[in-house]
């Protein structure tokens, strides 16, 4: 609005872009709040923006002034600081003339700035750079795998046979080890460095063991610092036994539960060394895509996963290999969203209690408290604490759902298909906050369903049965704190919409088809 205190402005077009502002309440010194600044939905790369700030007042209501520093450039009197003056002509050109442009007068302001954001080669470069080698070596008949263990299940309600086993995948990293940042050639890019083993595991559901018929593919992500033993949890044996798809699961190195020690030991001791948790991801991108690639690929053949067709008697293979998809929640669904992005393979995503950018979600989950207490204990002033988490977002963004939201479902990455993405989630979620979603949801342009549980500011409403990508808010009666700080966890409903009969049923049908179909009698809620 023209009298919004804060505007973030397209320095070329001239658009201004919606955001939040909060002030930092996630520590109790009043003289040491950050005022912190959002963007409500995704940047776009490599673009200009300027930031102007004006008519603040402080707590007693009285008007903030500007610094010295700034008031100096802002109403052309001169100084004798070098700093000052060497930003001059900068200040003049490219941030108070546009503003003034742009309907902003320079005597209002008491702070105004420009940035740039990231180019689309400098946050996804490096990761597509690898997945494109990655397949090139495939194709090249690198890829191998050994089955290490079958086990077959006579008495299990859902599962009927679970497939373990260790796939040979190239290594982009330093060294094959937590802790490790990528490679990196004279051109900045990484280079192949040897190979890894990477533990897979794959269950096929009675259903499909039974029937004959082949199941789709349906990937699973993670949660936060776990593993791939997460996809032997009974809500998904349930999804996979009803619904007929076989589950692929593989760790996500970077953010699985052995990066544990390597992730404390850089906050308490090397804080600059944060680029080992999203580019060790990165290399989790690549052990993700090829595990999907070894299941729609020579796996799918192997003895261990086929069946004998109840009909016909002939042996078949469990596993549909042109039916492929993706289901991570949690860190599945924050990752996930990346990995959504880059793989030419999956058709359509579901990402459960997901969000981004991890700068939005961190502060606000209950999972960070005890990172943060390290943080806070290295870096006792709260302004540098806040602002590493500013710096950490920039490294973040490569391998993130923020980095990569706005090319997901439009504009996509080479040689990969645009997806849709369907987000279930629930408020007052003690781990990843709803904003985050909101957000993401904004990037993917997703919808909300006709009833929504409530309005959600820059998401359309649509009648069920669309075909697109969407956000779906389950309601269990709880609220959400107006601050960056964690809900109360004392009932957290992080765990519970991937559980919900309704939820499963509109995952299935969304993958299917493509499109959302609202399975709720009324708003998606469970006030029991």
């Amino acid at each position: 609005a023209d009298d919004s205190p804060i505007l973030i402005i397209d320095a070329d077009t001239g658009e201004r872009i919606p955001h939040f502002a909060e002030l930092d309440m996630s520590q109790d010194d009043d003289t040491q709040r950050m005022l912190m600044i959002y963007p409500a939905t995704a940047l776009d790369y490599g673009t200009r923006y300027l930031v102007a700030i004006r008519g603040l007042t402080d707590t007693a209501g009285s008007p903030i002034d500007p610094s010295d520093a700034f008031k100096a450039l802002r109403d052309g009197s001169a100084t004798d600081d070098g700093d000052v003056e060497l930003r001059r002509a900068y200040m003049d050109d490219a941030v108070f003339a546009p503003l003034e442009t742009a309907g902003v007068p320079r005597d209002d302001l008491i702070l105004a700035w420009d940035f740039v954001t990231g180019s689309k080669d400098g946050i996804t470069g490096k990761a597509v750079w690898m997945r494109d080698d990655l397949y090139d070596r495939i194709d090249a008949g690198e890829m191998s795998y050994t089955i290490t263990e079958v086990e077959d299940f006579t008495d299990d309600a859902h599962t009927a046979r679970r497939v373990s086993g260790e796939l040979t995948v190239p290594l982009y990293a330093e060294f094959d080890d937590r802790g490790a940042l990528l490679t990196r050639g004279d051109d900045g890019m990484p280079y192949h460095n040897g190979s890894t083993t990477v533990p897979f595991t794959v269950i096929i559901p009675n259903s499909v063991m039974d029937s004959g018929e082949p199941g789709a593919i349906l990937q699973y992500g993670h949660g936060l610092l776990g593993s791939q033993g997460e996809v032997g949890s009974g809500y998904l044996a349930e999804l996979a036994d009803t619904y007929g798809y076989v589950l692929l699961a593989v760790d996500w190195t970077g953010m699985k539960s052995d990066d544990f020690d390597a992730i404390v030991l850089m906050i308490v001791q090397d804080i600059s060394r944060f680029g080992i948790i999203p580019e060790r991801s990165q290399q989790g991108f690549v052990e993700f895509l090829a595990a999907m690639r070894l299941l729609s690929g020579p796996l799918a053949q192997d003895d261990a996963l086929m069946t004998t067709h109840p009909e016909t008697g002939a042996s078949v293979s469990v596993v549909n290999t042109e039916e492929r998809y993706y289901y991570g929640n949690s860190q599945g669904g924050i990752l996930g969203g990346a990995y959504t992005a880059l793989s030419p393979d999956i058709e359509r995503a579901v990402l459960g209690v997901g969000g981004a950018p991890y700068g939005l979600l961190l502060l606000r989950s209950v999972d960070f408290t005890a990172y943060f207490l390290m943080l806070q204990t290295m870096y006792p002033d709260p302004l540098n604490v806040a602002m590493w988490m500013g710096y950490m977002q920039t490294l973040w963004d490569s391998a993130e759902s923020s980095g990569y939201a706005g090319i997901t479902t439009t504009s996509p990455l080479p040689d990969t298909p645009a997806k849709d993405v369907l987000m279930q989630v629930a408020i007052g979620d003690a781990q990843v906050t709803t904003l985050g979603a909101q957000n993401q949801a904004r990037a993917y342009g997703a919808v909300l369903i006709d009833p929504a549980v409530r309005e959600v500011w820059g998401l359309p409403m649509e009648q069920s049965g669309y075909a697109g990508s969407a956000l779906v808010e389950w309601d269990y009666g709880l609220t959400e704190p107006f601050s960056n700080t964690p809900p109360d966890d004392s009932t957290d409903p992080h765990g519970w919409p991937r559980k919900e009969p309704e939820a499963m049923e509109q995952l299935d049908i969304f993958l299917r088809t493509g499109t959302v179909v609202h399975t709720c009698d009324g708003p998606c809620q469970n006030l029991d």
